[in-house]
């Protein structure tokens, strides 16, 4: 009878078997891990030498040499820098001709008073078309600037008094301006005061008055106030007792001899002589005259060019022209008056030029008279 509850012997033997395998099996893996590193790592260091070794680019093209062409470069350089210099030296000489044929035969041959300043920078404009043959009779007829310090008189006579109102035109800064003026003249018989005041653009640009003395010279001022824009006034003394003319704004000082006038009497003074006797005012007459401004004075030469019909506001005028035009190569304005005969001699047309390049221009046309 056969024992069933031993168990076989065959499942020790199934068990080495398993062992052995997994040991047979854990060799493999390792020796294929070592096999292939082996093979594989010399290939990588290999491709890395390889591209570490590969020969830097040749130099020789760094080496150029290109002294030759930097040598040359300053000769042409220098021929430009040369050239504007000699075709900026004719732009020195100012472009308006018509002023320097006005101004050439008045002072060529003209000596200056001795107590006149030395020409103070000034001007250029336009004398207009019927100014043309006065000009040429002025360069052969003209007076002399009087030398002697006494001045030159001229039979007088103060207009009487009224106040004139005009419109004014212009430009300021190169702009178109519009505006208004008036000039209330004062004769008492023996003494005289003016008042002035320009305006545009609600902005008073000037405010002048002159007083003084009606006598044998004319319109003779004592004192002379102006004020510009929003500048502080300045006064100009033309003493009696001192027999001198001096300057709140320099220390200037001049004689006091008679005749000399201010910027604002002198237009009242060139009517007077027209009243005095008109032959005084013929075309090319020169009536030279010591002006006084606010720092110093000159003999200003005003030139007669003659009769012209002018249109104003207050209707066509017959009118004398009569001009300032400063010495060749000051900055001063040119100054153009036309006075009217029929009324008075009352300047009907007054003109300002600033003589500089794209300089402005104010004109004073009579509006409006009132006696």
């Amino acid at each position: 009878m056969t024992d069933v509850s031993r168990p076989p012997r065959r499942w020790p033997r199934l068990l080495v078997l398993i062992t052995l395998t997994l040991l047979l099996h854990a060799l493999l893996v390792g020796w294929g891990r070592r096999h292939i590193i082996a093979m594989h790592t010399p290939a990588s260091e290999n491709v890395l030498t390889v591209q570490l070794q590969t020969p830097p680019p040749p130099v020789e093209p760094v080496a150029l040499p290109a002294p030759p062409p930097p040598a040359k470069t300053p000769a042409p350089r220098a021929r430009p820098v040369r050239a504007p210099r000699r075709a900026a030296e004719p732009s020195i000489a100012p472009p308006d001709e018509p002023i320097r044929e006005t101004v050439e035969p008045l002072y060529t041959a003209a000596p200056e008073a001795s107590h006149a300043m030395p020409a103070a920078p000034g001007g250029a404009g336009e004398a207009g078309a019927a100014g043309e043959a006065a000009r040429a009779s002025a360069a052969d007829k003209s007076e002399p600037v009087p030398t002697d310090t006494n001045g030159k008189q001229y039979r007088t006579d103060a207009p009487p008094s009224a106040v004139l109102d005009y419109d004014v035109t212009g430009t300021i800064d190169q702009k178109a301006s519009y505006g208004s003026a008036s000039l209330d003249w004062r004769n008492s018989g023996q003494h005289y005061r003016l008042e002035g005041e320009v305006t545009a653009i609600w902005v008073t640009w000037l405010k002048f008055s002159s007083e003084g003395e009606l006598d044998a010279w004319g319109v003779s001022p004592t004192l002379y106030t102006e004020k510009k824009k929003f500048r502080s006034a300045t006064n100009t003394h033309f003493n009696r007792n001192g027999d001198s003319i001096s300057f709140s704004a320099s220390e200037t000082r001049y004689p006091r001899r008679g005749g000399e006038q201010d910027r604002g009497s002198l237009i009242w003074q060139l009517a007077a002589i027209g009243r005095g006797d008109p032959a005084q005012f013929r075309p090319g007459a020169a009536i030279d005259l010591f002006v006084a401004g606010v720092r110093d004075g000159e003999v200003w030469r005003m030139q007669v060019i003659g009769e012209e019909a002018v249109k104003l506001p207050i209707g066509t005028l017959q009118t004398w022209h009569v001009v300032r035009v400063p010495k060749p190569g000051a900055y001063e304005d040119r100054i153009d008056i036309w006075l009217a005969p029929q009324h008075e001699w009352y300047p009907a047309r007054l003109r300002y030029t600033d003589p500089r390049p794209n300089g402005d221009v104010t004109e004073l046309s009579l509006s409006e008279l009132r006696r």
